[in-house]
């Protein structure tokens, strides 16, 4: 039964070799400089999609929120209920200067994929994970209206993405985002995960598709911008 926790033991001799008694000195400098990414990360609890590992980023690098089906929920007033993405949006943009908020989905979504499940009597209710994806439910009803005829797992597909878009405009609902992303200090992207082909497609806004990220890609984006 502890063969999963050796597991973790393991890593965690071998990080510290790796970090703090060999020639690193990543960690020396992170504690002395304190931590500064330019880039705010929201991606999904998904154990499949480590977003540091998928794109080779290193300790310091990202800021990551992660949470069910990688949402971000509209703005609400601070004293009501509990806001963790919200506080780590704020904590990273206000406190951090954070330059660049990159919603990070993927293929294959539980979350997303339970907007799809019929409820069935026998079937424990998930409550916190229905409430929670009421956010993305316009996405859903948006494929539902464009996509009848569509197979079940491309219209599964287009609910990631048009979730994805959803939650760049709840991301411009809050004032002091919206003020930076106007002024050019924030720049607010959409990148979907293939977790079966590797690809990393971005949205366009532009031409309104998602396209494949390379530095082709990358550099019209920033032309644009």
């Amino acid at each position: 039964m502890l063969k999963e926790i050796e597991m973790l033991v393991q890593g965690y001799e071998a990080f510290r070799d790796s970090y703090f008694n060999g020639d690193n000195g990543l960690y020396e400098k992170l504690v002395a400089e304190g931590q500064k990414p330019k880039i705010l990360m929201i991606a999904c609890s998904d154990s499949r999609v480590d977003p540091a590992i998928v794109l080779g980023c290193q300790p310091g690098d990202l800021f990551v929120v992660r949470n069910v089906a990688n949402l971000v929920p509209p703005c609400e007033e601070s004293d009501q209920g509990y806001h963790g993405t919200s506080a780590a949006l704020e904590f990273g943009i206000k406190a951090l200067k954070i330059k660049h908020v990159v919603l990070f989905g993927h293929t294959r979504c539980g979350g997303i994929q339970s907007l799809f499940e019929v409820t069935q009597k026998n079937k424990e209710r998930l409550s916190f994970i229905e409430k929670w994806m009421e956010i993305a439910r316009p996405a859903f009803e948006k494929v539902q209206q464009q996509h009848i005829h569509s197979s079940l797992e491309d219209k599964m597909t287009t609910c990631e993405q048009y979730s994805l878009l959803h939650s760049l405009e709840n991301l411009m609902s809050f004032d002091w985002i919206r003020e930076k992303v106007e002024a050019k200090q924030l720049f607010l992207h959409a990148w979907h995960f293939d977790i079966q082909t590797g690809l990393i497609s971005a949205h366009d806004s532009h031409i309104n598709v998602f396209k494949p990220l390379v530095q082709e890609t990358l550099q019209a984006l920033h032309a644009k911008t």
